[in-house]
Formats: C-alpha cells, structure tokens, sequence
C-alpha cells in the first residue's frame, strides 16, 4: 500500500469531519470544487498504475465508485444545513460521523472482495483518492440542494469576507 496515499485519505478525512463536526459556513467552492479537484488527483493516480486493463480492475473501480457517490449522499443526508451570519453553515452530526465509520468499513469489504475476485491492490490503493471525491461529489449532490433551499447565499470566500469586514 502506498503510504502517501493512505496518509493524505486519512489527513483530508480527519480534517473534513473535525472542521464540519464543529460547523462551518458553507461556500459552493468547498461542496464543489474541491471534491472535483480530489476526484481528479483520483483518476490520475489510478491512470498511472498501467494496470487497470482487466475486468477485475474495472469492475472494483466502478462498484467502488457508485459505492462512493452512494455513501456520499447518505452522508448527505445526516448534515445539519441552516443559516447564520447572513450565510449558509453546515455541521456534522453523530449520525455523519457514523455513516463515515460504516462507509470506512465498507470501504474495506469491498477492497476485500475486489481483490479475491483477482483486482490488482496497486489499482485499489490509487483509487483511494478518487473514491474520497467522489464520495465528497455524492454529500454535495445532497447537501446543495437543502442549502439552496434556504434562500439563503453560500458563504462568500474566505479573502472576500475580510474585504467586507474592514
């Protein structure tokens, strides 16, 4: 396993649900981009294994995917969305933090399964990052939405904020 890989999950995991367990203001760049820009770094690592050629390969990537997405947006659904400041804020429950200990586990069966149906492990552990994006992707196609609902405006950006507060 490759343990850049593994550090930067758990490093981005760890710092996700810390940040959001205490609250935060919620700006579409965070519920966007972000995961995007992980979902990306993802795909990339994966492309340079040079192994995914087999059907084993393939089929872990993408069950590992709608596995992702689909626990994302469970996930989704546990988060608190409301408005203060002006802004839309979004916290953490005890419920998201299990979901995310479910989903680790999850994580690990499927890993498991994939490489008893004959997926190469260098192929899972680069998947590592993109199934974190996309898991981001899938919180964020719930979450968006009960922010909008709000009628409330996603948090200006963090140089934007200062601007406005001098």
């Amino acid at each position: 396993m490759n343990l850049a890989t593994a550090l930067l999950v758990i490093v981005v995991i760890v710092y996700a649900m810390v940040r959001r367990f205490l609250g935060e203001p919620l700006s579409a760049r965070r519920l966007i981009l972000l995961p995007l820009l992980l979902s990306a770094y993802g795909v990339y690592q994966v492309a340079q294994t040079d192994l995914v050629h087999r059907g084993a390969d393939l089929t872990a990537l993408f069950l590992g995917g709608v596995l992702a997405i689909a626990g994302g947006a469970l996930r989704g659904r546990t988060v608190r969305v409301f408005v203060r400041d002006g802004h839309v804020w979004y916290r953490y429950t005890w419920a998201t933090i299990a979901v995310w200990g479910g989903l680790i586990a999850l994580r690990l069966g499927q890993a498991a399964a994939a490489v008893a149906i004959g997926a190469d492990r260098p192929v899972l552990t680069a998947s590592l990052v993109l199934s974190l994006g996309l898991s981001f992707l899938g919180e964020g196609a719930v979450v968006g939405p009960r922010a909008m609902a709000t009628g409330a405006p996603f948090a200006p950006r963090r140089r934007e904020r200062v601007v406005a507060g001098r």
